[in-house]
């Protein structure tokens, strides 16, 4: 194989080799982030306070004032039947003095009076049954308004710490997926060093086969009479020498036979021994010998 393409081959083999260890790099600062990422954001998580929005409820109805519980009992509805009765007594002993000989017309009077008295007494009774029945009413009222509004507030109170604790929960939520993502930023950090790891040894591999690739090439050339980058190129063991072109340093490019097949079958690229820098040339079995690897010629089949 001649140099430039050896050359050739070791310049890629080193951009192979850089392009991964630029890759390794890149990766691994990127799991140093994620690294501390995913710290940061499991301190949040194990740190989350969690709270009970119900730990200070309050029984609303507690304390409740029994408006019924002072109720007095009217005594006027008493007072008249018992002064109807003291009357009545009173208007049976007015009869019996008449019929001893009192007075008709005083005595009619006085049962007029009696009997006037006794009505302003029966519609006070009646004023005061109705005042008492408003008071019920109205006591009954404010209780209904009272329990109305108290399970009011205690709805509002529950409904304001369901709210907290839907909050809670979905801060709870929110933390959990943001540990959740972070994770799997570590995740595809891991496997981007894996996969640089993965790209760095395929590149030693590579390296490793185009050196295979070198040794076999040297070996296919000896196994045809050339060892290493040494041929033979002696011009008496040629024939059918025919010039193609120049290299670039100058040195005439010639097409030839071997005259003797263990030298190599077919035609070949190659130089004149007697033509290039003696520095290059060499002996073998009393023939020249030329290492292509000190010349911008190629020697191969073609």
């Amino acid at each position: 194989m001649g140099k430039n393409a050896k050359n050739k081959q070791n310049q890629l083999s080193e951009k192979m080799f850089d392009a991964t260890e630029a890759q390794l790099k890149r990766y691994n600062e990127e799991q140093t982030v994620q690294r501390e990422l995913l710290q940061e954001q499991k301190d949040k998580y194990r740190q989350f306070e969690f709270k009970n929005p119900y730990a200070d409820m309050k029984n609303q109805f507690a304390g409740m004032e029994n408006f019924y519980e002072d109720m007095q009992v009217d005594m006027r509805a008493a007072n008249f039947q018992k002064e109807q009765g003291q009357q009545q007594r009173a208007n049976i002993m007015q009869t019996l003095r008449g019929s001893a000989g009192s007075s008709g017309v005083a005595g009619l009077a006085q049962a007029m009076a009696n009997q006037g008295q006794l009505q302003t007494q029966q519609i006070a009774a009646g004023i005061s049954q109705q005042e008492r029945q408003n008071t019920i009413m109205s006591r009954q009222g404010a209780m209904t308004l009272q329990q109305m509004e108290r399970q009011g507030a205690g709805q509002a109170d529950m409904t304001e710490r369901g709210g907290a604790a839907m909050v809670q929960s979905a801060e709870m939520g929110r933390q959990s997926t943001l540990l959740g993502i972070e994770y799997g930023g570590m995740a595809g950090a891991n496997a981007g060093v894996q996969s640089a790891y993965a790209n760095q040894m395929a590149g030693f591999g590579a390296q490793a086969s185009m050196l295979n690739s070198q040794v076999g090439a040297a070996a296919q050339i000896t196994s045809a009479g050339i060892q290493g980058a040494t041929s033979m190129s002696d011009r008496k063991l040629k024939k059918n020498i025919n010039k193609i072109g120049e290299s670039p340093s100058g040195l005439n490019i010639y097409s030839f036979e071997y005259k003797d097949s263990k030298y190599g079958r077919g035609l070949f690229q190659g130089v004149m021994s007697d033509e290039i820098p003696q520095e290059a040339v060499g002996t073998r079995d009393g023939y020249d010998t030329v290492d292509y690897s000190m010349l911008d010629v190629e020697f191969k089949q073609i």
